[in-house]
């Protein structure tokens, strides 16, 4: 059995001839839920429907040149990264009856050891006709902002997401409430949510704050001539988050043994004073970002596809370097953007290419000798992905990444690039 996402998605520059031919189009408006399943994998009980399903994505890691035969320094997890593991095991049960439907999403993955956790989880409300729907849902739900965010894994042709999505969207899942309509070609998302996504880097699926973030997306979707299809959107955040406080501490006495004669004497005692605890704050934070995709045949060939987004942020970083703009004193401004396309060129083989850019502080400096120097903490990544399988979902990937980074320190104290490119195996099945 098969799912697939409904691609919402918005444009302000469409040609007035192609809004008229999305108009006059008779097919129905795919429904607005982002997951649905087709009808091969439905069994009625009753007056109930139900689908069930899932995927498998089991990767070998070949190269990756930051890997260390080390524990980091806590010593609770392997720096080694060279290694099998299963990125993703998904099974889901859903359920529809009359204007009702539910949802339940498994997710299995031995990214950081053996885990099991819910990966969606929603109640819906909602009504479908030929050419407009809606709905109204609450729970586990997809974060309605991107392209990226809002792809189903396997749909996704190259493996991973882009550096600037898994930055901002660490999870594409986050707790909360979200409504959302199509009519025509036109699509429509509002949400109401935590504001801390499955893979948050502090409080993964819990709000520290009563605050919520509010997350939308206005979009266009439609076909010209039954060979182009067209898709690109407008995405918006406001929210809030969260720094927290710190414990009052005591005065405490230290006795170094600089001489190392084992003997304490009064030099090599030090008191270090106690500091006075103090209060959480919130910060305030928000994202805009425009996007689009377009996909038509070529000739003797196959499937082409062509696509690109950008995002501008402030203080939203929850995964890659998470943004607190009440410890560093300062908002900290991101900005990212995704070009890339992928080609089929026979049924069976497909190749993708992607580059992606992401800043996490825009107005960075470092100290020198002598001044403040801007400083460049952006990353760069070039992605080419082989595939066989075309774009269907069951396939073998093999994806090369070549990363460029800040991470690490030229002798002169200036930032440079740690080596971390990777190669990549991955054998993905969808039932």
């Amino acid at each position: 059995m098969k799912t697939r996402i409904n691609r919402l998605s918005l444009s302000g520059l469409l040609l007035v001839g192609a809004v008229r031919t999305a108009l006059a189009e008779e097919a129905p408006a795919p429904p607005a839920a982002p997951e649905a399943t087709n009808s091969a994998g439905h069994l009625a009980v009753g007056e109930t429907t139900l689908a069930v399903g899932g995927f498998l994505q089991a990767d070998a890691v070949l190269v990756d040149q930051s890997a260390q035969d080390q524990l980091s320094p806590t010593g609770a997890e392997p720096l080694n990264t060279e290694r099998f593991l299963i990125r993703r095991a998904h099974l889901f049960v859903e359920a529809s009856r009359t204007f009702l439907r539910a949802a339940i999403e498994l997710d299995a993955n031995t990214v950081k050891g053996m885990a099991l956790g819910l990966a969606r989880a929603e109640l819906a409300l909602g009504r479908t006709r030929p050419r407009w729907n809606w709905e109204i849902g609450l729970g586990l739900l997809r974060i309605p902002f991107g392209l990226e965010v809002q792809e189903w894994d396997p749909d996704r042709f190259l493996l991973e997401r882009s550096n600037v999505s898994r930055a901002l969207f660490p999870g594409t899942f986050d707790l909360g409430g979200r409504a959302q309509a199509s009519w025509r070609f036109v699509r429509a998302q509002l949400a109401v949510m935590n504001g801390n996504p499955l893979g948050d880097a502090s409080f993964p699926a819990r709000d520290p704050n009563a605050a919520k973030d509010f997350v939308g997306r206005l979009g266009m979707d439609f076909t010209i001539a039954a060979k182009v299809h067209v898709s690109a959107g407008v995405s918006s955040l406001a929210g809030t988050g969260f720094h927290p406080g710190t414990p009052a501490t005591k005065d405490v006495l230290v006795w170094r043994d600089q001489n190392e004669d084992g003997i304490v004497q009064l030099s090599e005692i030090q008191v270090i004073p106690g500091r006075a605890a103090t209060p959480s704050q919130n910060f305030s934070r928000f994202a805009v970002g425009a996007d689009g995709r377009v996909g038509f045949a070529v000739p003797h060939l196959g499937k082409s596809t062509l696509f690109g987004e950008v995002v501008w942020a402030a203080n939203l970083d929850r995964g890659l370097v998470p943004a607190d703009p009440v410890a560093s004193g300062r908002d900290l401004r991101e900005f990212g953007w995704v070009l890339g396309g992928s080609q089929e060129f026979t049924a069976r083989a497909g190749f993708g290419v992607r580059y992606d850019f992401y800043n996490p502080d825009v107005d960075a400096y470092r100290q020198t000798p002598t001044v403040l120097v801007p400083k460049d903490m952006s990353f760069r990544t070039w992605t080419f992905t082989l595939s066989w399988g075309g774009f269907a979902h069951n396939r073998l990937v093999l994806e090369y990444q070549h990363n460029r980074n800040a991470l690490a320190v030229a002798a002169d104290g200036s930032p440079t690039t740690l080596a971390s490119d990777t190669l990549t195996l991955r054998g993905q099945m969808v039932f």
